[in-house]
């Protein structure tokens, strides 16, 4: 039996890393061979591991901003005692301040780390990405990566996020959700999905949903998402998004409602090293707009499975979602091409088996 050991801080609906995070436990909680572990912070999605049976986790409060001399020793002891108590074989962090205790901690027990990489992180370049292995989510961070911080291209994988493999809905509960948030069947529908900020273009994406609005009397944009840094977001983007047609919905687990009855996924992220929002519109065949960065720009063939524009023209992003929303036969066919693309890349199983085999490299080395 291998012992693994996943840690990360956040445990979010809105968050990408955590619902990775998620697809590893649930896949692995399923292999007889496996005995999986979980600690995290805590977070709003942590009833979306109950259904995980065989799944061990536990709650530590740790920071991962600026921490004390005081507050490492605290999770490091923690961490060890966990580690040492359980057996644990190799342990798979999601962020630099887990990963740091961790690769200590391996030290100690000789054990392996394995780390995965999925922002374009700056700064504690001594420190970060120690682990005997680092997962990139796309090229262009990998190559970030290997140009910023040392000694870490020989260590480096890039794997694309996989695609999760979603429930069919009835069609009652999507009636349903249409009518608890008056949305008609003739209705328009952009989505939106992920952390509110304006790293993602969310305002970008609400000055350009007012030209929207100018040419369809029928639409609506739905923002599905959470503001986690409040006192960093401007009182005018918290204004816009109550505007008039738009429906704010919090985080939530039955994601597939929302992607099932949206006409168009939007995402003008200014700094995005591989959403998985991306991968799950390609899931669902629906048309992508997403701004011209990092993997989105890596992925997404401008015309041909999915649209790319300027994150800080609202102008360009609304004339995009106009051509789609009236040109329905076109956004069918760059939705079927991005579905293509994402079966083809970001497969579910090839993608664990892919983990597997670099688990199974690390532990016979």
């Amino acid at each position: 039996m291998i012992n693994i050991l996943h840690i990360t801080p956040d445990f979010n609906y809105s968050c990408g890393r955590s619902k990775l995070v998620y697809l590893y436990l649930k896949y692995f909680s399923t292999k007889e061979n496996y005995l999986v572990h979980f600690i995290t912070n805590g977070g709003d999605s942590l009833d979306r591991i109950k259904s995980i049976k065989s799944l061990k986790y536990e709650i530590i409060k740790f920071s991962t901003g600026s921490v004390n001399i005081f507050s490492l020793l605290g999770f490091y002891k923690k961490i060890k005692k966990y580690v040492k108590e359980n057996n644990i074989d190799l342990i798979h962090t999601h962020h630099r301040f887990p990963e740091l205790i961790s690769t200590k901690i391996a030290k100690k027990f000789s054990i392996k780390t394995i780390t995965s990489a999925h922002s374009f992180v700056t700064g504690f370049k001594r420190s970060s990405f120690k682990s005997d292995k680092i997962i990139s989510v796309s090229h262009s961070l990998s190559g970030y990566l290997i140009k910023n911080f040392r000694n870490v291209k020989g260590r480096m994988v890039t794997l694309y996020n996989p695609a999760e493999q979603f429930p069919e809905l009835d069609d009652d509960l999507i009636s349903d959700f249409r009518n608890a948030y008056k949305i008609l069947s003739n209705q328009k529908v952009i989505l939106f999905v992920g952390r509110i900020d304006e790293v993602k273009g969310i305002d970008t994406l609400l000055r350009s949903f007012e030209i929207v609005k100018e040419r369809f009397s029928n639409v609506s944009l739905i923002i599905n998402g959470q503001i986690e840094n409040k006192k960093n977001t401007s009182k005018q983007l918290l204004k816009d998004l109550a505007g008039d047609g738009i429906i704010y919905i919090l985080p939530r687990k039955d994601i597939q409602l929302l992607y099932s009855i949206a006409n168009i996924v939007v995402l003008p992220s200014r700094i995005d090293p591989f959403p998985i929002v991306m991968v799950e519109a390609g899931t669902f065949k629906k048309p992508f707009i997403g701004g011209k960065s990092g993997g989105i720009a890596e992925f997404i063939e401008d015309g041909k499975n999915g649209l790319l524009i300027n994150p800080e023209n609202p102008q360009e992003l609304a004339e995009k979602i106009i051509y789609v929303l009236g040109n329905p036969d076109t956004g069918k066919t760059l939705g079927e091409n991005l579905h293509k693309k994402v079966n083809k890349l970001c497969d579910y199983n090839n993608y664990f088996l892919e983990v597997e085999n670099i688990y199974n490299s690390l532990l016979s080395s």
